[in-house]
């Protein structure tokens, strides 16, 4: 048995059933209609970084060791990559057994590792960079199809919407021709594809389509999501149409989505609650004043896209970036050793200031439950500026991970507002704790991604309940008649078969290893900072 899949950036059954039954979503609607399909609930955070690594293990991120596209140290932190999963991907597994893997763009998979077959890399890829394994792969059907992109060339601003919607088409289109290609002319018994463009015009445009959004209005780019989920699914359906007899199909998602309504500041919360304290010296406390009244990243921002240089920023080096950073309140300026919690990453991730683990850490261990409780209960006050409670859930980062990686992980999760709210990623946007995403984004992630199956011994026209992310791995595994590691956290899905089979298990303990890191050099964190910073990420 072969089998195709596609990974869905950001996918969600509340666009695609209304869609699909409206019929503009045929490929989409026929697999629903000739297998199975369910939610898939994504990781804490439900944020790409964390979740694609989780699906390619079948493991939590406490075993794995990603929790988002940085890992906080203190004031500073470093950029993830490929290097940093300290479990083997289905690839590599997979690869180990023999069979032959293609994989296209998934993310966290830079640098590309070696695989039996080929993978192409991510939206971590810096500009220049060997972006395919094996080297060259690219290089050699460039001629024949064109230059191939990664990532979106336009960032979005107001204004600019024909711009940002065609190039994100544009990235559809490449993407899909490339698959249609690679799917003909390289071997592979698992071959997976990833369209990202649809995540990043969520982001963006959902209020256009969103007829009860707070900030909707009525535009000419209404449909633009919905005709890039038709676009998707054309391509889905080429694909399909490339398979060779049984050959099973899934289509997945790492999150979903939803309306983004506002941001909070949580740095700012923790200033106020006196859990995070600004250095005394006078230049922080009269950049701290001059935070309070407008001097901030926010309003800087927005003097940028007036001008229209918000894609030209990348070009400045990361010293000057930095210089400039610098000018506003930020983490420098904080004082940690008198400092006990601070929140670093953009959908509510919280840290303790832990000794022997941050770099200026003063909660001992011994007080760890202590501290931590003190928090939770500091941010049962938060309110938006109605009064209405925005704490929809608190999960202690010892709920949500467990293996050798989880101490590294955030303390606390927050659910803000249903995420209806994110946080800002870094220190703050503004001088409050209540206000609006910078860039003005209108949509963001939910926990309740999709998962649709079809194919040999795969029931058909099934609704099931809802799946996890790292039951996706081992799943994979079984169709493809390989054993299933024990180290996996996911379960193999018995109840999308017609007649399940006994499950295989392999101990595989030679294959659990703990990889190199690589870290980028200033040159590539700089263009890779600032793209995450232009998808919402930083």
């Amino acid at each position: 048995m072969k089998l195709l899949i596609i990974g869905f950036d950001g996918a969600t059954f509340d666009l695609i059933r209304p869609w699909a039954e409206q019929g503009h979503l045929p490929n989409l609607s026929r697999l629903m209609a000739g297998g199975v399909h369910s939610d898939l609930i994504s990781t804490l955070p439900p944020v790409t970084s964390p979740a694609w690594p989780t699906f390619m293990t079948g493991c939590n991120p406490g075993k794995h060791g990603v929790f988002d596209f940085i890992q906080p140290h203190g004031e500073h932190f470093t950029l993830v990559n490929s290097t940093r999963i300290q479990q083997p991907t289905i690839w590599q597994r997979l690869s180990h057994l023999d069979y032959h893997v293609g994989v296209m763009n998934v993310p966290v998979t830079y640098p590309p590792q070696p695989v039996n077959g080929f993978q192409i890399s991510c939206l971590l890829t810096p500009k220049g960079a060997e972006a395919s394994y094996p080297a060259g792969l690219i290089a050699r059907y460039e001629a024949e199809l064109g230059p191939y992109r990664i990532v979106p060339n336009v960032q979005y601003k107001p204004g600019n919407e024909a711009e940002f919607r065609d190039d994100l088409y544009d990235l559809i289109h490449t993407r899909g021709k490339w698959a249609l290609h690679l799917i003909e002319n390289e071997p592979w018994d698992a071959f997976m594809v990833h369209f990202l463009a649809m995540d990043v015009m969520k982001h963006a445009l959902w209020r256009f389509m969103d007829h009860t959004h707070p900030r909707h209005e009525a535009s000419p780019y209404e449909h633009a999501i919905r005709d890039g989920y038709a676009l998707v699914d054309e391509y889905i359906g080429r694909l399909m149409a490339k398979l060779p007899p049984d050959t099973g199909v899934i289509v997945m998602s790492d999150h979903g989505f939803g309306p983004l309504l506002n941001m909070v500041n949580l740095n700012v919360f923790f200033m106020q609650k006196g859990l995070l304290k600004l250095k005394r010296d006078p230049w922080t406390q009269l950049k701290a004043f001059a935070f309070r009244y407008g001097l901030t990243p926010s309003a800087a921002y927005q003097w940028i896209a007036r001008l229209g240089l918000q894609n030209l920023v990348a070009r400045v080096s990361k010293n000057t970036r930095n210089n400039i950073v610098g000018k506003f309140l930020s983490f420098e300026n904080v004082d940690w050793k008198r400092t006990i919690a601070y929140s670093m990453g953009h959908v509510g991730q919280v840290y303790l200031n832990l000794a022997d683990r941050e770099p200026h850490g003063i909660v001992k261990p011994e007080n760890y439950e202590k501290r931590l409780h003190e928090v939770m209960d500091a941010l049962q006050e938060l309110h938006d500026e109605n009064g209405r409670s925005i704490l929809t859930r608190i999960i202690p980062g010892s709920s949500a991970y467990h293996g050798p990686y989880a101490h590294k992980g955030p303390d606390l999760h927050l659910v803000l507002d249903d995420y209806n709210m994110i946080a800002c990623p870094l220190f703050a946007t503004e001088g409050k704790v209540m206000t609006h995403q910078i860039r003005g984004d209108s949509g963001c992630h939910r926990s309740e991604g999709i998962f649709i199956a079809s194919g040999p011994g795969i029931k058909q026209g099934v609704t099931l309940s809802a799946h996890n992310i790292m039951d996706l791995a081992p799943t994979i595994m079984h169709l493809l008649g390989a054993p299933v590691p024990r180290e996996m956290d996911g379960r193999v899905l018995d109840d999308i078969f017609v007649q399940p089979t006994p499950v295989t298990y392999s101990d595989n303990s030679d294959e659990e290893r703990e990889t190199a890191v690589t870290t980028f050099n200033d040159t590539e964190s700089a263009q890779v900072e600032e793209r995450l910073r232009s998808l919402g990420y930083l």
